[in-house]
């Protein structure tokens, strides 16, 4: 017995990108179902038609018993046709007919979709973009892809939301992004403007539009290159010497070592580098997490200038740098597995603050001190918010030459205050 309902995706191009078998269905059938400009499309159709708007639960009653159509044995004729938008079941009608219809009572036939068209007019593979959608409660999940994501689709429901999108994003401190507006794509007024995300706020656009986000952060380039690569393949406990760091203010090797091994990082881990000075410890957890993020901010912008040249050296791409002051702007950062205070600029407590509502169960936090005073402050801080805490104190000796001879050098001892997360 062939199923009762067929949803029948349309391209861009309407009719034209239906196939033979799709055309077939919707001749025969007792029932088509679709927006207006849907069914527009078949003006010689010459059977019920129900216009979808927001009635999805009149259109139910449409589709099911004791709608006369039905008999005991199904529906009669040829069947109910859905016609729906590109692919039904990329935030579309399929869910929900699958849902209250049944799996066994339902077919798909999907088509080109108006999200692989966006891309394909951006230029843009998108194996690896997040697509989401801003109906409904849809602008949370714009905003946490937004956090996380480097390419980002959205379906959106008027001309006034890719405005509204922006808005959110710059008030989240997330404007590095590259948009795309598709609108009106396959139709005659088809439109793709190419824009940053601050020129898209008191905009309108084309109620029929899909957005596409692209992050720009510091692609590294063949010429960032460094020309001698082989010593840059040790994943960590790179020498002081091979980073840009203004003043000494760098992370010494031996520290960075213990650091990111108390860190607990996985090949995924979302990372926060706070105070990140020259972005040693950042980059080399980005290294180790290389399929994970790291989010480092810094206060001083010649510090910001040296990560950006650390970035381009050791090739970097999973690192995004902020300039900016903690805890402002730790908002627009994804929900972090590991988080690394080298520098609080006096901020630890407002800092622990976002921490310990951010971190994920289980995640860990590691601050290095150097005074006592910092000691204090952030253990007594990581206990009184529920951390679990030990402290390593390191202290590192050099060998140096004098005189046909060597001899230790101490370097002043370093406090590893460790937090834990119960899971």
């Amino acid at each position: 017995m062939q199923s009762k309902v067929f949803i029948v995706g349309m391209g861009v191009e309407g009719k034209e990108s239906l196939s033979k078998k799709s055309l077939e269905l919707v001749q025969s059938a007792s029932l088509l179902i679709g927006g207006e400009r849907h069914l527009d499309e078949f003006p010689e159709f010459k059977g019920e038609r129900f216009v979808l708007k927001a009635n999805l639960k009149e259109m139910l009653g449409c589709i099911t018993p004791p709608n006369p159509l039905f008999t005991k044995e199904g529906v009669t004729g040829g069947g109910v046709v859905v016609l729906a938008s590109g692919d039904p079941g990329l935030f579309g009608i399929a869910d929900y007919l699958i849902r209250n219809l049944g799996r066994d009572e339902v077919e798909i036939i999907p088509n080109v979709s108006a999200m692989q068209w966006a891309f394909a007019k951006a230029k843009v593979s998108w194996n690896d973009a997040r697509i989401v959608s801003s109906h409904g409660r849809g602008m949370d999940k714009v905003l946490e892809a937004a956090r996380e994501a480097e390419k980002i689709g959205i379906f959106t429901s008027n001309g006034d939301e890719p405005s509204e999108i922006a808005k959110l994003l710059i008030d989240n401190g997330l404007k590095d992004f590259t948009a795309y507006i598709c609108e009106d794509l396959g139709m005659e007024t088809e439109k793709v403007s190419e824009m940053p995300v601050s020129e898209i706020v008191g905009k309108s656009f084309a109620a029929l539009n899909v957005m596409v986000l692209l992050r720009q952060w510091s692609v590294v380039s063949d010429q960032g290159s460094v020309k001698d690569a082989e010593k840059f393949k040790t994943l960590f406990g790179l020498p002081d010497s091979d980073f840009t760091h203004s003043k000494g203010l760098i992370t010494k090797q031996e520290i960075r070592a213990v650091t990111l091994a108390k860190l607990g990082l996985r090949d995924d881990s979302v990372v926060w580098d706070i105070g990140a000075g020259s972005g040693s410890v950042g980059i080399e957890a980005a290294r180790l997490a290389r399929n994970g993020k790291v989010f480092a901010i810094e206060k001083e912008p010649e510090r910001v200038a040296n990560i950006r040249e650390n970035l381009k050296k050791f090739e970097v791409n999973n690192l995004y740098v902020f300039e900016g002051k903690a805890p402002q702007g730790l908002e627009s950062f994804a929900d972090p597995d590991a988080v690394f205070i080298g520098g609080s600029g006096g901020n630890i407590s407002d800092i622990l603050d976002v921490v310990k509502r951010r971190l994920r169960p289980s995640g860990r936090i590691v601050i290095n001190a150097i005074t006592l005073e910092t000691l204090h402050e952030a253990t007594t801080g990581l206990k009184e918010r529920g951390f679990d805490v030990d402290v390593v104190s390191l202290n590192i000796a050099r060998s140096k030459d004098l005189v046909g001879m060597k001899m230790f050098e101490a370097e002043n001892p370093v406090f590893i205050i460790i937090g834990s997360k119960a899971s």
